[in-house]
């Protein structure tokens, strides 16, 4: 029995839609469900019930999934042993991403590009945003993950794909006046004292906050600044009368005490990007961007 049957199997027995399975794997419906039709052939019993409206597992079905898990997971790790023991896994690619804003869209991409290319050895590094600039000018990691303010162009010698976009917001406590309007402007947020990260410890701290305020001919008071954006975010968990300009999926570091709101403006937001420099040879940066930018494609035309 072929490997990639299985692979088939258990992407399926994970969508449940063999539309959609067919798309991620990039085969067409009919020769899935032909696919398929085999497998339960060899396993002489039926791992899926269909009807008009949903595709659901059988009892033989899911104890195959959980069998074949395992299959998987060994044969994929005895391939990387062999293959790392005869020197034949030398490709390797190096990404630098950041952290909570790129976690959950890497392991996706990730996934998918080891189960296309396993002999590729794929490795993550968690870093803040100028260590990721770092890493890719030195040409120690191949790809970043980056977020960058809608305004900022991008570093030039440097090749980007945009997959994902997040608004600029506006937190503040609980106690402060603005915190019961569902959504406000920037000119009337810059009416309160402003706190940011202060640039001495990030370099990039104006260009990602208040320069949204600048760029517009916003005035507004700066009171304090601290050496990351945790700090800022404990601070307006005890002062209420201050603001802070953040990118939305950093909320996640707001205490109880705060709330994070939209602003009315829709200019203002950050793209979520992946980045590799032009001066960059390893033929998996390729391989890795034209993997990436197909799967947007298929989850574009399926959504």
């Amino acid at each position: 029995m072929k490997i990639q049957l299985l692979r088939e199997f258990l992407l399926l027995s994970e969508r449940l839609n063999f539309t959609r399975a067919a798309q991620k794997l990039h085969i067409t419906q009919p020769v899935l469900s032909r696919h398929m039709k085999e497998l339960e052939e060899y396993v002489g019993a039926a791992l899926f019930l269909r009807d008009t409206h949903q595709v659901t597992l059988t009892s033989a079905g899911h104890r195959l999934a959980s069998e074949v898990r395992k299959i998987l997971h060994q044969y994929d790790e005895s391939m990387t042993a062999v293959r790392t023991f005869t020197g034949s896994s030398r490709r390797r690619l190096s990404i630098a991403f950041l952290g909570e804003a790129i976690r959950q869209t890497l392991v996706a991409r990730v996934e998918d590009f080891r189960q296309q290319h396993n002999d590729v050895v794929v490795e993550c590094r968690d870093c803040e945003l100028e260590e990721v600039l770092a890493l890719l000018d030195a040409g120690e990691c191949d790809i970043g993950f980056l977020i960058r303010p809608n305004f900022m162009p991008q570093r030039a010698g440097y090749a980007a794909l945009s997959f994902q976009t997040d608004p600029l917001c506006v937190a503040v406590n609980r106690q402060h006046p603005l915190a019961q309007h569902a959504t406000v402007s920037l000119r009337d947020a810059a009416r309160w004292p402003v706190i940011r990260v202060d640039p001495r410890e990030f370099a990039l701290s104006e260009q990602y906050s208040t320069r949204f305020l600048s760029a517009r001919g916003i005035d507004f008071t700066l009171c304090k600044e601290f050496p990351n954006l945790k700090s800022c975010c404990f601070d307006l968990e005890l002062n209420a009368r201050e603001v802070l300009f953040m990118p939305r999926h950093r909320g996640y570091l707001l205490g109880e005490n705060s709330v994070l709101l939209p602003l009315t403006e829709q200019d203002c937001w950050f793209s979520l990007e992946l980045v590799w420099s032009l001066r960059n040879r390893n033929p998996c940066v390729e391989l890795f961007s034209h993997t990436f930018s197909r799967n947007m494609r298929c989850q574009a035309t399926t959504a």
